[in-house]
């Protein structure tokens, strides 16, 4: 798990069928990897997975990083009751859904940790 300045980041990304689904989880997966937070689980909060549901009670901030406008990531939070922190959508950086194309663009990816790195500086 990351802790950002003492507290701890769940960090939870739509993942879905399209260049910025996976865009957004692939910048989850490299803010998780540099300690910004820990990539907590989507869809263990839609089952109500009891471990995903008491990890995320420990959490002190949230992070969501949605891909487009649909905001599935954060839509399912609100339905849960959780309050979201820092939020980040991937196509209000410039990037062009395309469904047919699953391989993130690097580019992307780093515009968008910097876009969460940016959002988390107010979090403290």
């Amino acid at each position: 798990m990351g802790k950002q300045d003492g507290h701890w980041v769940a960090i939870f990304t739509c993942a879905g069928g399209s260049n910025t689904g996976q865009t957004a989880n692939a910048a989850g997966v490299k803010l998780a990897q540099a300690g910004l937070g820990y990539l907590a689980c989507l869809a263990g909060v839609g089952a109500g997975a009891e471990n995903t549901l008491k990890k995320l009670a420990q959490a002190q901030k949230v992070v969501v990083i949605d891909g487009c406008p649909v905001a599935c990531a954060k839509g399912m939070l609100g339905k849960a009751g959780v309050k979201v922190d820092c939020y980040v959508q991937v196509t209000a950086l410039g990037v062009k859904k395309d469904p047919g194309v699953l391989a993130p663009d690097p580019a992307a990816v780093a515009r968008v940790c910097e876009a969460v790195k940016e959002g988390m500086k107010s979090l403290v």
